[in-house]
Parts: structure tokens; C-alpha cells; sequence
């Protein structure tokens, strides 16, 4: 069962060469025959890496595959995530809350749904009289080895209000002093979900904070993905089929 499918792109030269491109997900040695995870896709060539969300697809293959003729395709890294995802479910909690018909409760954005569409009451929202320094985090109950987050932006309006953003994991439940997992990242607007790495960190809580004054952070979904020293009986599992 394959989660989602992150592209590492090219970054030195000739980025853009890699759109639109496809993924295949199957069984199928012939990979093109097999099933396609979504549409086109496209990366944005300012950024790195792209994860592509493949929830409920199953295969041995996963192929990447440049439509059209007189292609060249480049790939720095292909990454194939198994569906364990340890945030979903846990208990979270934000700086303030927006209540409004039960919408922007800080544990919608761990409820396993990644609508984008604020109004579908499965984002979590801080005040609209903005903090400083707003903050969402997720409590994982134990320490594990995070490989990556995942971030869903909110995408009928306002994707923007995101930018820059910080991530930080440790144990200490004062997220805000936990080590930050590289320094201001940014979403495109225009994707409904950015990957961040982040090898050989370890923590309990994984917290999202918008640096600066007068701030509103809206989050439809954050996915924490462990890394390997957290995922021995999946690999077991793996193995075994």
C-alpha cells in the first residue's frame, strides 16, 4: 500500500523538464500499464522536491513516466512511503483557535482528511485577531526518528498566509524550543501539500510556527512519516510480501 511518492527534481539546470509527468502505481512489470496516481503533475521549479499523495494505490512497481514525445527525464531521488503516517489521531493543540461552527479546532488537521476547502470543517485555524509567532503542534505520545512532514496548505482561498513557516521537533511540549527542521520554508500556493525532510530528528512533539508578528496560521492536514529506526515491523511486513 503505497502513501504517497516523493520526486526529488533537478536543481542545477533544466528543472521545468520534468513537467508534466506521470506515476504509475501496479503490479505490472509493463509499469505504464499500471494504474496512474492522479493526472499530470507538475513541481514547482523553485522547489526541490514534490510529494505526491497515492492514498489507497497498491503495487510492487512505481514508475515515473514523462508524457509525449521528445522527453528527458532527470531524477535526483524517487521515495516510495508506506502508509504510516503517526500523527493522525493525536492530540493537538494551537496558540488560539478560530471557533467558528466548529471549524479551525487544532485536531482537524490530524483527522486524516486533506480536503483543502476550509468551509469542509477539516482545517485547523488560530484566531483571526492574529498571534505573534502562531503555532500548531502534535503531541506523537513517544519519541520517534521523524523522516518527513508533510504540510496541506488550505486552497479555496488564502494558501498564502502560510509562507514562511517553520517546523520544529523535540521533546519538549514548549514546541517553540525544540530544534527547527531547517530554517523558513514556502509553499506554493498553487500545490495543496509540501514535504519536508527531516533526517535524524527525533522528538515527541512536531510543531508548525509562523515566524514573526500579526500571524494566522491555517493547516488542513500535518503528516508526520518516522524514519527508519521507527519502522522495523513495517519493514518486517514488507519483507514478508
Amino acid at each position: 500500500m503505497v502513501d504517497r511518492v516523493v520526486i526529488t527534481n533537478r536543481q542545477d539546470a533544466l528543472p521545468e523538464r520534468l513537467n508534466p509527468f506521470n506515476i504509475h502505481i501496479g503490479d505490472s512489470a509493463q509499469f505504464s500499464a499500471n494504474p496512474k496516481c492522479g493526472g499530470d503533475h507538475q513541481i514547482d521549479v523553485n522547489q526541490p522536491s514534490i510529494s505526491v499523495s497515492c492514498l489507497g494505490m497498491r503495487g510492487r512497481y512505481v514508475g515515473v513516466r514523462l508524457p509525449g514525445p521528445s522527453r528527458t527525464l532527470t531524477l535526483c531521488e524517487v521515495q516510495v512511503f508506506p502508509g504510516v503516517n503517526v500523527a493522525q489521531g493525536k492530540p493537538a493543540d494551537q496558540t488560539s483557535t478560530y471557533r467558528y461552527a466548529h471549524h479551525g479546532l487544532a485536531s482537524h488537521a490530524v483527522d486524516g482528511n486533506t480536503d483543502g476547502n476550509y468551509y469542509s470543517g477539516s482545517c485547523a485555524s488560530t484566531a483571526h485577531l492574529p498571534d505573534a509567532n502562531a503555532s500548531w503542534w502534535v503531541d506523537l505520545g513517544e519519541s520517534y526518528m521523524v523522516d518527513s512532514v508533510v504540510i496541506f496548505n488550505r486552497m479555496d482561498c488564502c494558501g498564502d498566509w502560510l509562507n514562511p513557516f517553520n517546523i520544529h521537533i523535540g521533546d519538549s511540549a514548549q514546541v517553540s524550543t525544540n530544534p527547527q527542521c531547517g530554517g523558513d520554508h514556502r509553499i506554493d500556493v498553487n500545490q495543496s501539500s509540501f514535504s519536508v525532510l527531516c533526517p535524524g530528528m527525533r522528538g515527541r512533539y512536531v510543531g508548525v510556527r509562523l515566524p514573526g508578528p500579526s500571524r494566522i496560521l491555517q493547516l488542513c492536514e500535518v503528516q508526520v512519516f518516522p524514519g527508519r529506526s521507527s519502522l522495523h515491523s513495517v519493514e518486517l511486513l514488507i519483507l514478508r510480501l
